[in-house]
């Protein structure tokens, strides 16, 4: 790339420079995120919701518009909680009070 410069960036005058907690804020506010802050709940409440065995079989590991992805420890748990997504959702959302979960999608790996 010979010949090629680079030119410098250009600075915003400080007059035009955004706190970075009014950037946080309209974050958490316009429904940009892919999931609200409040769905962290959803781990407080797995065992809960599901069982203790399941629990100990089964962690959710991320939710991102309205679709929850949860870890099983092996195919069998893989098999067992697609028997019962419709009431996982069902449960979650009515201990959640709200629709926080749409759907939910199972992987095999360590929970």
């Amino acid at each position: 790339m010979a010949g090629y410069i680079k030119k410098p960036a250009k600075k915003r005058p400080r007059s035009e420079l955004i706190p970075l907690g009014d950037v946080l804020t309209s974050l958490m506010t316009d429904g940009t995120l892919p999931y609200r802050p409040d769905d962290v709940e959803i781990w407080r409440v797995w065992k809960e919701v599901v069982g203790e065995t399941y629990a100990e079989n089964s962690q959710p590991s991320k939710i991102r518009k309205k679709q929850l992805t949860v870890t099983v420890s092996n195919s069998i748990w893989l098999q067992e909680l697609t028997f019962y997504k419709e009431t996982i959702i069902e449960k979650l959302n009515r201990k959640l009070g709200r629709k926080a979960v749409d759907k939910i999608n199972i992987r095999v790996g360590s929970p």
